[in-house]
């Protein structure tokens, strides 16, 4: 019992995390053709990590029963919208998940 809540707390937390990040990423794209290719390393290098947790954290988490129906709404939702800007992240080289939004349906 007290793995299950530690693992819906990360799930929530990484969650959270997936709507800063996604937030943050409109503001990126906004700022991309005018940031430094210092500043894009880190953003990207940032993405990066942030895209390997969501692999390895929320996929996982989802995959093995352990998310309730909001998180699985929430991570369907984040899901979407990276489908959604799918071609922008390929423009600006940024790293996609490997999940696909099927898998989660």
């Amino acid at each position: 019992m007290a793995t299950e809540a530690i693992n819906r707390e990360q799930v929530d937390r990484k969650l959270d995390l997936a709507k800063r990040m996604l937030s943050d990423l409109f503001e990126v794209i906004e700022e991309w053709e005018h940031m430094s290719s210092e500043e894009q390393v880190d953003w990207s290098l940032e993405w990066d990590q942030f895209i390997s947790s969501v692999e390895h954290v929320l996929h996982k988490a989802y995959k093995s029963g352990r998310m309730t129906p909001e998180q699985i709404e929430q991570y369907r939702g984040f899901l979407s919208a990276l489908k959604g800007l799918s071609p922008i992240l390929h423009k600006m080289k940024l790293a996609q998940p490997h999940v696909s939004l099927a898998e989660v349906a």
